[in-house]
């Protein structure tokens, strides 16, 4: 019996040893809006979920979930693909859609690690896809959209990441240019909080974001996380919350 303890002892010291020595850290793409420069490491995988609810002058739109699949092909390069499932409902909630939204596939690459005031930059390059998800949802043709990432980590507890893209909704060939800026704030190893504005500019109009959130990691490989969206155009009439799960999975 004393030999049996003896021995789980030692198994249990050495598998905290080897915990401790391999890294589980790894780059979440949620929650937020603006993106990092970093991808996951070779062969690592990532499963990110979201579920949130949207409410725009009345209309109403729910994600059970929203989901990406991350994994990395090389070691300066992964690729995704995700979806949502939508419930929508317009004023006065008699029009009801919900099924899948468009499988959106791309990858992220960090081409540049930065070096003092030269940011660390990236680019993320994704496509929606015209024939995957539920008919309501789909646009017309191939819905593409590029961005160019950078990132300043000024210490080890603050960074600033900022965004600029176009995104084409697969119905117009006019697309979206995209403008995020995102500061985030390290309050202890495993917390963490942020504000980022994002804006969406387009001729017919353009929208003004604002969104806060905080993550979690109770456990390593495992991120939990809260977000709340305000539209700067409209405070009372647009709000969106949110919460996620991110689990890197090897």
């Amino acid at each position: 019996m004393k030999k049996s303890i003896l021995l789980f002892a030692i198994l249990l010291m050495a598998c905290i040893c080897h915990a401790q020595e391999e890294d589980f850290s790894f780059p979440t793409d949620r929650p937020g809006n603006v993106w990092g420069t970093e991808v996951l490491p070779f062969h690592k995988i990532s499963w990110e979920n979201g579920f949130s609810y949207e409410r725009n002058q009345g209309d109403r739109t729910i994600a059970l979930p929203s989901t990406i699949l991350r994994y990395g092909i090389f070691e300066n390069v992964e690729v995704r693909v995700g979806t949502d499932f939508q419930l929508f409902e317009e004023q006065p909630f008699q029009t009801q859609l919900y099924g899948l939204t468009p499988l959106t596939i791309g990858t992220k690459i960090h081409c540049y690690d930065g070096n003092g005031i030269l940011p660390s930059i990236g680019v993320l390059a994704q496509l929606q896809s015209p024939h995957v998800g539920s008919a309501e949802f789909l646009p017309d043709h191939v819905a593409p959209a590029m961005y160019l990432i950078f990132e300043n980590d000024i210490n080890d507890w603050f960074a600033i990441c900022y965004n600029v893209g176009a995104e084409w909704d697969g119905v117009t060939a006019t697309p979206t240019t995209f403008l995020g800026l995102n500061l985030g704030f390290s309050l202890t190893d495993d917390v963490s909080t942020y504000v980022e504005t994002f804006n969406y500019l387009h001729p017919d109009g353009n929208q003004y974001m604002t969104e806060v959130g905080f993550t979690f990691s109770p456990m390593p490989r495992l991120q939990l996380d809260i977000e709340a969206d305000f539209d700067v155009q409209q405070i009372k009439d647009y709000f969106r919350v949110g919460c996620g799960i991110a689990w890197r999975i090897n």
